[in-house]
């Protein structure tokens, strides 16, 4: 693939030695020596009945995932993986994702409300999914760009000082997501990937909002995907473990925002137990996935102590190789105005303490802040 270096960051950034071994996977995808992991899990054929309980497909689902984590080593061609299985670890994933739609547990939320009967929990999402746009995105971290974004309608989340509230609050209570966003089903979906691959995207980026109340309309997408293109998870992190489960084999890359303490986030998002969720997904995805992550901290003003550090001290300890994003875009929006502590942009003075610290730890971070 031939880069589009509209940055100039993006050119120095693939620069870095270190930038490469840590994203070597995804760099052999862009330049098509590795195959992205979906069509991998295509190939993976899997027996299985789309009746057969939930604990039966689980247990599958345990097994397969082993024997996929070994075919990651196999030398592939695309000529031997034009052709995926009639019944394949993709469709396995689709049918348990549809399972816990019935009572859903995508997120730590657990609402456990069936979304096919039509009733919705605390994102009011239905089982249908709503793309508000999609394009080629120059705004994401070097190494990201251009990122084929797919911002989807909605979010488990209520940040007080979010900055897609359009997408992602301000609609509830509304009239109805169709007035706001497109409805896509799986294969849409599917064409808005490619369309976007075909505009050389390096990655396909799952956003919003957020991307968790979605996961079941994204992996069925890839069913009707074919392009060898990097499948790219950018997310607030707060999902169960049942539902990293269904990912954490065929997401190739990370994007995961880390932003509070557990009190911070409880009195910002509205989410129990926030870095405690957040670190356990991390930990999974670096010792169990594709390992290959970026982690964004948005600075929040007044809140180094109890939330930066602690932070940055889990990354340098607990998945060291990760790349951090230190943000320094925060603005007060939405309702930042009721928290005086927040209603303010962070100075630089901060800024630079953090990414002080950062360096103090051995993180890497200059290349994608």
């Amino acid at each position: 693939m031939t880069f589009n270096f509209r940055r100039p960051d993006a050119y120095f950034a693939w620069k870095d030695k270190e930038i490469l071994k840590r994203f070597s996977r995804y760099r052999g995808i862009i330049d098509g020596h590795q195959l992205s992991r979906y069509l991998i899990a295509k190939n993976l054929e899997c027996e299985f009945n789309h009746n057969d309980s939930l604990e039966k497909l689980e247990k599958i689902l345990k097994q397969k995932s082993k024997e996929f984590n070994m075919l990651l080593n196999k030398k592939y061609t695309f000529l031997e993986n034009s052709v995926s299985k009639k019944k394949s670890f993709l469709d396995l994933l689709e049918t348990i994702a549809n399972k816990y739609l019935e009572d859903c547990i995508f997120c730590e939320r657990k609402c456990k409300i069936n979304r096919r009967d039509g009733k919705k929990g605390y994102c009011l999402i239905p089982a249908d999914s709503y793309v508000s746009s999609a394009f080629l995105h120059y705004g994401e971290e070097s190494v990201l760009v251009p990122s084929g974004t797919i911002f989807f309608q909605g979010c488990n989340f209520g940040c007080v000082f979010c900055q897609n509230y359009d997408i992602s609050q301000t609609w509830k209570g509304k009239k109805g997501l169709s007035e706001v966003a497109r409805r896509v089903d799986p294969q849409d979906l599917a064409n808005i990937a490619e369309k976007l691959t075909k505009e050389n995207a390096l990655n396909i980026n799952y956003v919003g909002g957020d991307p968790i109340p979605n996961i079941h309309t994204i992996i069925a997408s890839l069913k009707y995907q074919t392009s060898n293109i990097c499948q790219l998870w950018n997310s607030n992190f707060y999902l169960t473990e049942k539902s990293l489960d269904l990912l954490v084999d065929i997401i190739d890359f990370w994007l995961p925002d880390f932003k509070f303490s557990n009190e911070c986030g409880l009195k910002y998002s509205g989410v129990k137990n926030y870095f405690n969720i957040v670190s356990r997904n991390l930990k999974r995805i670096y010792n169990k996935g594709s390992g290959e992550i970026i982690i964004r901290h948005l600075v929040l003003p007044n809140h180094i102590e109890c939330c930066s550090k602690p932070i940055l001290k889990f990354i340098s300890k607990e998945v060291p190789n990760s790349v951090v994003n230190i943000m320094a875009q925060y603005r007060p929006e939405f309702r930042s105005y009721k928290y005086p502590e927040i209603n303010q942009y962070s100075n630089s003075k901060e800024i630079q303490k953090i990414k002080d610290y950062a360096d103090e730890l051995g993180i890497l971070w200059e290349p994608v802040s």
